[in-house]
């Protein structure tokens, strides 16, 4: 009874350690790391520039490593080689085939043990060059003995190191050290033994929908920089180590989930999530994030380099493209998501600007800033400055954001253009420089450019400097006016009542001027003001004649 259970416990523990390994796909070894999906390449520490010295000869620098034991062997071909300067540097016993070149001189760094044969007798190395602690130390010995550094190259278990004789094109004057692909150098051709077969384990499924891509690296395996490319738009897994940095290359649209930092372009993108190692877990997560049935490609990568490259390549394609020759990416390079500014007429952003209608240049305009993300990951946008052109005039536009409380919104922003009242123009161009950050600002791309066209009209103000009053407003002033005459003839017969001495007031004229002020108040007024008279009428002038005469003869008649 025990050892029946005892084998169907056997039996449990094998399926399930098969389901583990197939719970995507049956993986396969990829002979030669490269197949028809899948391309894996090992990239090191190394550089190349144009140097010649000033004898006419070039400084070679080779790192030699070994994964298969304390001591190994290669053939080192510099018959076709140009006058030249080698220098080894290795931790491990090396037995050397030399077929020579009297016009290259080699150099073994202190330390370094290698012993040299050649297929027409031995040859005994003399020339020895200090131990270095570092690449870089050694870089610097070589520059200062020999003027400069033409190459360094890491070359991972080697089988053969041939010069092809041929020159390297422009370079850089300064060898500064970076991960490379030592093939890329034209001059160089390295053959590597076999890798073992356990580097690469991949499978594909051909499905119908958008292919989605996984890549994991186990825990135990010392990988930390993969660069990868994409041969279409994809959605991508990509899980490594805690320290694992990807760097993505290409211009291709991608879907990302990973549980590691992330270089896309410019942009440094913190890990988010945690990811098992575990195939079944993988799985799951893959499939609950995609809302997908199914995986295209799963790979897993244990190629014990710090530093890889790889190609997700279009599986329809019967060979591996010519063009899979990746190197690094050069630093000046910049790429940012496509980013579109959409112009609106209102503050809530549901009317969009008619963009072949002229805006007054005294109303407001309102711009909206979007931009797709990437999968998890949500981009914030962060506007710099923005200007107006219209050849060849260029402003500074003032611009100020609205509120926005989430991660990822649309950036909005509103102007004026008040500023353009005096300009000629009336198409302009607006501009604004825009920054994709994420977590907030301190991972940003660099600045670009996002653009719209509108037409712009001087506002005209009202030419008539008189203030118009309506019905409510004229019913107003006229009782106004009713109250203060009420008030003041009460004032008045109150003084009367009083002093017994009568108040002389032209009621009359103060009325009429009471209306004229109140109703017309200025020269475009609802009435026009009628002019006074300079002569006075014949009934006054007589009266006024009489009180005079009559006046005058009092003091006559008192002194007679």
């Amino acid at each position: 009874m025990r050892s029946i259970t005892f084998c169907i416990a056997v039996l449990l523990c094998l399926r399930a350690a098969a389901s583990d390994s197939s719970a995507i796909c049956e993986l396969q070894d990829v002979p030669g790391n490269s197949n028809d999906w899948i391309v894996l390449q090992e990239m090191s520490q190394g550089c190349w520039t144009n140097f010649t010295s000033l004898d006419g000869k070039e400084v070679h620098i080779f790192k030699l490593l070994s994964s298969r034991g304390r001591h190994s062997m290669i053939q080192f071909n510099v018959t076709a080689a140009n006058p030249s300067v080698v220098i080894f540097t290795s931790s491990s016993a090396y037995s050397v085939l030399l077929h020579d070149n009297p016009a290259v001189d080699i150099y073994v760094t202190n330390g370094t043990v290698m012993t040299f044969f050649q297929p027409t007798g031995g040859r005994q190395q003399k020339n020895v060059a200090p131990f270095a602690n570092s690449d870089s130390e050694l870089l610097k010995w070589a520059a200062e003995t020999f003027g400069g550094v033409t190459s360094f190259t890491t070359a991972q278990d080697p089988e053969t190191i041939t010069f092809t004789g041929m020159k390297g094109t422009q370079r850089p004057s300064m060898c500064d050290l970076r991960p490379e692909i030592p093939e890329n150098k034209q001059f160089i051709k390295l053959k590597p033994k076999d890798p073992p077969s356990a580097e690469l384990k991949s499978c594909y499924t051909k499905n119908s929908g958008e292919p989605i891509h996984v890549i994991n690296i186990p825990d135990d395996v010392k990988i930390r920089h993969v660069y990868v490319r994409f041969s279409s738009e994809s959605k991508v897994v990509l899980r490594g180590p805690a320290d694992t940095m990807w760097t993505i290359l290409g211009n291709h649209d991608i879907k990302l989930l990973t549980n590691n930092r992330v270089m896309l372009k410019d942009m440094l993108l913190p890990s988010k999530n945690t990811i098992s190692d575990d195939p079944r877990e993988i799985r799951q997560k893959v499939l609950f994030y995609y809302n997908s049935t199914s995986i295209t490609s799963y790979s897993e990568i244990r190629m014990n380099m710090s530093h890889i490259q790889l190609w997700i390549l279009d599986s329809t394609s019967s060979s591996v493209p010519a063009e899979v020759q990746p190197t690094t990416q050069a630093p000046s390079s910049s790429w940012v998501p496509p980013l579109n500014m959409q112009l609106f007429s209102s503050p809530d952003y549901r009317s969009p600007l008619d963009l072949s209608s002229k805006v007054q240049s005294d109303k407001r305009v309102y711009a909206e800033i979007t931009t797709e993300s990437f999968g998890d990951f949500s981009l914030n946008i962060k506007v710099t400055s923005c200007l107006v052109r219209s050849t060849p005039v260029v402003r500074n536009m003032p611009f100020k954001e609205e509120v926005c409380y989430t991660d990822g919104c649309p950036k909005r922003l509103r102007f004026s253009f008040e500023m353009l009242q005096d300009l000629p123009s009336s198409s302009w161009n607006l501009e604004c420089a825009v920054k994709l950050c994420y977590d907030s600002v301190k991972f940003c791309t660099n600045e670009t450019q996002v653009k719209s066209t509108l037409q712009v009209k001087p506002y005209i103000p009202n030419q008539n400097p008189c203030v118009q009053f309506g019905l409510s407003a004229v019913l107003g002033i006229a009782f106004g006016g009713f109250l203060i005459g009420v008030l003041l003839t009460g004032a008045l017969w109150f003084i009367k009542i009083r002093t017994g001495h009568p108040v002389a007031l032209g009621m009359r004229s103060t009325a009429a001027e009471l209306s004229v002020l109140s109703i017309s108040g200025c020269p475009c007024g609802v009435t026009k003001r009628q002019p006074v008279p300079t002569h006075p009428s014949p009934s006054e002038n007589s009266s006024a004649n009489a009180s005079i005469g009559s006046t005058q003869s009092t003091p006559t008649s008192s002194m007679a």
